[in-house]
C-alpha cells in the first residue's frame, strides 16, 4: 500500500509510526493478521477486485510479484 500520510502508517509498540508497514497490517508493534503469504495474497486480490475495480488477473499478478519482495514475506 502506498503510504503518504501519517494516518496510513502502522504503529510500533512505543506508539511511533512504522516506516515499513501500513495501519491495516501493523499496529502496536505487531501484525494485525496471522496469515501465511498465500492467504494474504488472496485477501489482497479480493480487495483489489471488489473495492478498487481491478481486473482479477491483473490484481493477482501484482500481488504475487510485489508481496514476496516485502520484508514481512521474504524467505
Amino acid at each position: 500500500m502506498p503510504m503518504s500520510t501519517p494516518e496510513q502508517f502502522g504503529t510500533e509498540a512505543d506508539g511511533g509510526h512504522s516506516n515499513e508497514y501500513c495501519t491495516y497490517c501493523y499496529q502496536n508493534g505487531a501484525f494485525t493478521l496471522d496469515v501465511d503469504k498465500d492467504t494474504f495474497i488472496a485477501m489482497q486480490v479480493k480487495i483489489a477486485v471488489e473495492k478498487l475495480g481491478v481486473d482479477e488477473k491483473q490484481a493477482r499478478e501484482m500481488a504475487t510479484t510485489l508481496l514476496p519482495t516485502l520484508k514481512r514475506w521474504k524467505a
